[in-house]
Parts: structure tokens; C-alpha cells; sequence
């Protein structure tokens, strides 16, 4: 028999007594991914796109957010809001879809002034068992976990164990000493480091990201990268393997797993006790939600990676009830460390003093006049999203596990409600909707003669990441077969340049045949193939 989905939580005191909650102060849904902090999900070929726009914007931010940010730790906290029955209805008329029995969906939270004023489950947590959705049910929480992470090295740095202006190289000897510069901790925080993106150069690779992936294996394909995307420091680029280096420089710092490390220094104190960094692909989850893509034709499909279990950039599992715990985290000195919350919120600076919205795995940039600091995540069908505004103390949490779904534009849709008279500004026509800039367009494909094609037509190897990439000549056009046993065909730029679908392969010709190319793909550049026949 069907069970309903979980009706919804009014306003209950905070948990653990012990907490107290301190009162000082981005093709389709199957391939997204989010290209931000405050990104909707994207296909790669749109984030560079969007990334531009965004870097336009950075001038315009608030200079005094931060400096704002940090003086809320310490002001009078806000009494917490009181939802009416009406409220409440509007904020389930937003999840009004996910609503049923017959498929996934989603849990909110709203945090106010240290309580859980509102929960709710919708949809499905495990269609297998008709298992709802609520307040409690435990999500993979993909980039949302990056918060977590930073945290781990806050404190770590903190209690002596490392410097944020350590060279990595300091605790992870095996990381290569490039030309282009020296990676520290703080650039791996801000991802400025220019260390290419592990989760794309397995894609590129055609690796399953379901394979089992030794912590060994996923360090020594980061460290048998030749060179960095760009100098350290010089540019903002969004890179997972950043926040893996993260965790085993943890490990190495402290003596502790990041899981061991959090489980200490964050989640017990905080009485997160539903909450965990999955290391251990054989560990059994109480109230473990899966997650769902629609299904060609009608029905559903799960989406479930049970053999990935890497940490640091992904990898926490957590539910609304203990998220609303985090939040206190952010409002006095909750975990020892003073200035928590000004730690957190503190954004990466460039080597020409640009500041970035990119803090410590949180993203700070103001929305419709008020502050705002939020983190997106998007892996398997899991969708996830965490905003808070600090002045009002005030914080949405909302986790899916159904791969149509937007957090961005759920949370931003409970926000204009829960925060209605707060707003000074009119919130944008593409607030959580934006698509690629005017002009964004692919250019016409250029005509390169046959012969010309004939000479790049081959196969091509990267030790780097350990692949070989076929290319033959297919009528008029270029075509690509991937290893994954995927095929596209390539549009041409130039009569040495070719791409598709965020991908950019530039060759090298000597005597009119190639002999290598070098490909360019989103949170991946520069990576040389070579002739192999």
C-alpha cells in the first residue's frame, strides 16, 4: 500500500540542547551540471558563456558585503518568522509537482532566527519501497558538501594543523611543481588554482564515474596532469579536484579522514547525527534517499552511483533537520573557532586584486538588495540548495532527488515568500533562469576541403589521461568517437580547429597531416594528444 508523503513540520525548538543555537553575533537533465555556486544546471557548452557574464558582474557587488556579512556574527538576532497557514500553502503550492505518490521530488526547510520554522517532504525518497520524502530522509548533497569541506579546513587551520597559504605541495609531496606557479590551500578554497577539474578528465577519459575510483587512483590522474588550466591565482574556474586535494590534505594535516576530522570537529558538536562524509561505498544509510530521472516513454529510471565514494568536492549525505543545525553554525562560536562566519564568508582575491563572489565553498552575492550566501549542487538526479540571508537569519534549504528539478529557482521562489517585505529590489525577469548571452550562438561551421580533413583523420592518444580518441572523415564533416562508445560529429572553426558541444580540439599539422591536437573542454585545457596512427 501507497504511503502518503509527509505532511508538514510547523515551528519546533532547536535540537540538541547542547547546541543551544547561539544567539551571538549546470544537454538534458542526465548530463547537467552546475557551472557555480548560484547556477541553475547547465550543460558544459554554456557555462564558459555564463562564466563571462559573471565575471562582468563582479565589479558591481556590494564592496561592503563581506565586512556586512561579518558584522551580523554578532548583532541581535532577529525574533524568528511566524508562518501563517497561508504562507505555508504558497511555499507547497512551489513543490506542488513533486506532491504524489507515484514519483520523486523534493524536502524543504526554512531556518529562522536558529529554529526550523517549516518542513516538508514531497514525492518519493524510494520508489522501490514507496518510502516519502520528509524532513528526515538523508540526500546526497553533491557540491552542496563543499561548504563542509571548506569548513574542515578552516578549523583545521585554526588549531595549527595547516596555513591557508601553505603550498599543497607541503602536504601532498607528489603534486607536481609546475612552471606556471605554486598552489596553495587558499587557491584550492577559491578555486583559483587552475588544477583541472578530476570529474571532467574522467568524462574525457570515458570512465563511468560508477567505476570504483581508488582515493590513489583519483590522485595520481590529478597529479599526472602536465601542466594547470592557468597560472595560480590568475583566474576563477570552478574545479572539483580542488576540494579532493582538500580532503587528503586534511587527512595528511591532521591525522584524520576529512570524514573522522568533520565527525569531530563539525557534525558532533553541531548534533548533525543523520549526517556523514560517504568514504565507505559498502556503508548501509538509514532513510538513504535515491534519486530519479524520467523515463523515455513514461515511468522512472534510477540514477544511483553506489560505488562512487569520494569526498570533499561531493560526498555528504545529510537531511533538512540537520542542515537547520549547520545554520547555527554561522551565528556564534559554535564550533571554537572565533569568527567562524567571517572565515566562511571571506571571498578569494586574484593577483590583480580582482574579489571574486566565490568565498569558502559558499558563493556571497547579493539578491534583490540584501546578502546572501548560497551553494548549488547537482550529481546522479540529486539537486540541492542551500541560501541564507544573514541579516534576517533566515535560510532555505532544499534537496531533490529527481533530475528535472531546479533548486535554484524552488529556493529562490520560497525566499520571495518567506522574505517578502524584506526585499528592497524587484527580483529579475531571469532570476534563476538565465540562459546563455544574445549572440551566444555557435558560428556558421566553416568549409574545409576533403583533403585537408583527410589529414587529421587518426588516432590520438594523452598519456595524461590515459586515452585514445579515433577521428574519421564521415562525407564532409569530421567525427568523433569517444571511448565511452559515444560519436559526434565536429564543426569546424578553422582548417586546424574543430568543436561541438563544449569540447575544442586545435591541431597540429606538419607537412599537411596532424600529428597531435590539443583539446580545450570547460574545467579542462590544454591537454595534448598524440598520433598514434
Amino acid at each position: 500500500m501507497s504511503r502518503r508523503p509527509s505532511r508538514p513540520t510547523e515551528a519546533r525548538p532547536p535540537p540538541p540542547a547542547t547546541l543551544s543555537w547561539p544567539c551571538r553575533r549546470k544537454r538534458n537533465a542526465r548530463s547537467s551540471v552546475f557551472c557555480c555556486p548560484c547556477e541553475v544546471p547547465r550543460t558544459p557548452a554554456t557555462c564558459a558563456v555564463k562564466k563571462e557574464k559573471v565575471m562582468r558582474t563582479l565589479h558591481n557587488v556590494n564592496s561592503t558585503l563581506l565586512c556586512t556579512l561579518i558584522a551580523l556574527a554578532t548583532a541581535t538576532p532577529a525574533a524568528a518568522l511566524q508562518l501563517d497557514s497561508e504562507t505555508r500553502q504558497r511555499i507547497d503550492d512551489v513543490f506542488a509537482e513533486y506532491d504524489r505518490t507515484g514519483g520523486p521530488g523534493c524536502a524543504v526547510g526554512v531556518v529562522s532566527a536558529g529554529d526550523l520554522v517549516y518542513a516538508r517532504g514531497y514525492g518519493m525518497g524510494q520508489m522501490d519501497h514507496e518510502i516519502p520524502i520528509s524532513e528526515r530522509s538523508v540526500f546526497y548533497l553533491a557540491s552542496v558538501s563543499k561548504q563542509f569541506a571548506a569548513a574542515a579546513i578552516v578549523i583545521a587551520d585554526h588549531e595549527g594543523h595547516l596555513s591557508l597559504d601553505d603550498d599543497i605541495r607541503r602536504h601532498i609531496p607528489e603534486f607536481p611543481a609546475y612552471d606556471q606557479g605554486t598552489v596553495t590551500v587558499r587557491h584550492l578554497v577559491h578555486h583559483t588554482s587552475g588544477v583541472r577539474d578530476y570529474l571532467s578528465l574522467l568524462n574525457l577519459a570515458g570512465i563511468p564515474f560508477d567505476n570504483i575510483l581508488s582515493d590513489e587512483a583519483m590522485l595520481d590522474l590529478i597529479t599526472r596532469q602536465r601542466e594547470l588550466n592557468f597560472a595560480p591565482g590568475s583566474e576563477h574556474l570552478y574545479s572539483n579536484s580542488g576540494y579532493v586535494l582538500m580532503a587528503e590534505i586534511v587527512k595528511r594535516a591532521t591525522g584524520r579522514s576529512l570524514r573522522e576530522y568533520a565527525d569531530e570537529k563539525i557534525f558532533g558538536p553541531l548534533g548533525m547525527t543523520s549526517t556523514h562524509f560517504h568514504d565507505d561505498r559498502t556503508q548501509i544509510v538509514r532513510d538513504r534517499v535515491f534519486s530519479y530521472h524520467p523515463r523515455d516513454g513514461g515511468g522512472w529510471r534510477t540514477d544511483y552511483l553506489i560505488n562512487f565514494d569520494k569526498v570533499g568536492d561531493g560526498g555528504l549525505y545529510s537531511t533538512v533537520e540537520d542542515l537547520a543545525r549547520w545554520d547555527g553554525a554561522f551565528y556564534g562560536d559554535v564550533l571554537g573557532v572565533p569568527d567562524f562566519a567571517g572565515r566562511m564568508y571571506e571571498r578569494g582575491v586574484l593577483n590583480n586584486g580582482d574579489t571574486i563572489v566565490y568565498a569558502r565553498g559558499l558563493g556571497v552575492a547579493p539578491r534583490r538588495g540584501l546578502p546572501r550566501v548560497s551553494h548549488a549542487g547537482g550529481l546522479m538526479a540529486f539537486r540541492t540548495m542551500i541560501a541564507r540571508y544573514p541579516d534576517q537569519r533566515t535560510s532555505v534549504i532544499t534537496l531533490c532527488n529527481v533530475g528535472t528539478a531546479n533548486p535554484v529557482a524552488l529556493s529562490m521562489a520560497v525566499e520571495d515568500i518567506v522574505l517578502k517585505g524584506a526585499f528592497t529590489e524587484v527580483a529579475p525577469e531571469d532570476d534563476a533562469q538565465a540562459g546563455p548571452a544574445a549572440g551566444a550562438e555557435a558560428e556558421a561551421a566553416v568549409e574545409v576541403p576533403g583533403d585537408v580533413l583527410a589529414g587529421l583523420a587518426g588516432s590520438y592518444h594523452s598519456d595524461e589521461i590515459g586515452s585514445t580518441w579515433v577521428i574519421e572523415v564521415d562525407g564532409n564533416a569530421l567525427v568523433l568517437h569517444h571511448p565511452s562508445g559515444e560519436s559526434q560529429e565536429l564543426s569546424a572553426v578553422s582548417e586546424t580547429v574543430f568543436g561541438r558541444g563544449g569540447i575544442e580540439l586545435a591541431f597540429v599539422r606538419e607537412s599537411g597531416r596532424a600529428t597531435a591536437f590539443v583539446l580545450a573542454a570547460g574545467r579542462v585545457r590544454n591537454v595534448r594528444f598524440d598520433r598514434t596512427r
